[in-house]
């Protein structure tokens, strides 16, 4: 498997090789140490320099590799970097749902609902990155309709990782169809949170999510990453 960037929005081609490269080092093909160069990534994905130097720095922002002198070393992601982003979007996303809930909005619901249709229709299809980027639209979504411009810049900032682990961790998780359908109920259970208005049930439907999602993540990643060393 490799990041599927023919499937997401469009982007520039430094975009796309920072997706690709982002994709090998989580799933640790590219290991903490290793070096890379402007050269070397402009001949493997047939780019100039330009976009792989855009590439680079993209990566160095998320803290997954540093740039040195002689190239690019990976630094990785280890297990305290993925709990700390979990903290932080459970910090954001409770917030933001309890936000969205005060204001009753039917259309949010309505397009959550419609998100999770999109889903279900994913999962029959055994169609984990439609699944992925359908699961991401939805949590996305109610941060959008949070309308708060701090929050969604910081969601930006741990997007691209969260997008990449979850990924990973879906495509083991289609093979075991129970694990979708419970998932898919927790994504509703969130919702029939927020129209209850209740913020103690959406803080514990996200909380209950949140559990199951990290142990399948951190199953898939650093399980992976250990068997490539």
């Amino acid at each position: 498997m490799s990041f599927p960037v023919e499937r997401l929005p469009s982007s520039s081609k430094g975009d796309e090789i920072a997706s690709l490269m982002r994709f090998e080092i989580i799933s640790g093909r590219l290991k903490k140490g290793d070096v890379v160069s402007e050269n070397s990534l402009a001949k493997t994905y047939h780019a100039s320099r330009s976009p792989a130097r855009e590439a680079l720095r993209i990566l160095q922002a998320e803290g997954l590799l540093r740039l040195e002198r002689l190239g690019a070393v990976v630094v990785g992601l280890t297990e305290k970097d993925m709990e700390e982003i979990n903290d932080v979007r459970f910090l954001i996303e409770s917030f933001v749902m309890k936000e969205c809930a005060k204001n009753a909005n039917d259309s949010l619901y309505a397009y959550l609902r419609y998100t999770l249709e999109n889903m279900r229709i994913s999962a029959i299809n055994n169609d984990f990155v439609e699944f992925s980027i359908q699961d991401i639209t939805f949590h996305e979504a109610i941060i959008e309709a949070s309308n708060h411009k701090r929050i969604l810049h910081v969601w930006k900032g741990i997007k691209n990782i969260v997008v990449t682990a979850l990924l990973i961790a879906t495509e083991k998780r289609m093979m075991e169809r129970d694990q979708i359908d419970n998932l898919i109920k927790k994504h509703s259970d969130i919702i029939d949170a927020m129209k209850d208005g209740d913020a103690q049930k959406i803080e514990d439907a996200l909380k209950i999510h949140f559990v199951d999602t990290r142990k399948t993540v951190f199953e898939s990643i650093f399980t992976n990453q250990s068997m490539t060393e």
